[in-house]
C-alpha cells in the first residue's frame, strides 16, 4: 500500500513537471531582431522600429513587473538581469542588451545600438 502511494505520488510530480515545462517554455520564442531573447507568444505587436518592438501583453505589469515564469526563461536562455530604474529592467547576453519595460498590459524591448 505505501510503495504504490510512493509511485502515484512521484508520477503525480513528474506529470506537473512536465506539464510546468512545456507550458512555460514553449510560452515562450526567441527573437530573432533582438538576438534570441525570448518574447512572449501570445503577445501582440503593437509597433516597432530596428530597435524597438512594444507588444500589448495582459500579464505585464508597472507594479509587479514580469511573471516569474518569464524571468526563469530569460534567465534560462542565458540572459543575465543586469540592473534596472522603474518598469525598465537591462538584460544581457555576452556583447547583446537588451531593456526590458514592464508597464501595465504593455511589454517594449529595446536593444542596444549595435
Amino acid at each position: 500500500m505505501k510503495k504504490n502511494m510512493t509511485i502515484t505520488l512521484t508520477g503525480i510530480i513528474l506529470i506537473g513537471a512536465v506539464i510546468f515545462y512545456f507550458v512555460t517554455f514553449f510560452a515562450y520564442t526567441p527573437s530573432d531582431k533582438f538576438s534570441g531573447f525570448p518574447v512572449p507568444k501570445n503577445a501582440q505587436l503593437v509597433k516597432g522600429n530596428e530597435r524597438v518592438d512594444m507588444y500589448d501583453w495582459s500579464k505585464a505589469s508597472e507594479e509587479n513587473g514580469i511573471p516569474s515564469a518569464y524571468r526563469l526563461v530569460i534567465k534560462s536562455k542565458g540572459w543575465k538581469e543586469k540592473g534596472g530604474e522603474g518598469a525598465s529592467t537591462y538584460y544581457e547576453k555576452g556583447n547583446k542588451k537588451i531593456d526590458l519595460i514592464s508597464q501595465t498590459n504593455e511589454l517594449t524591448l529595446i536593444k542596444d545600438k549595435d
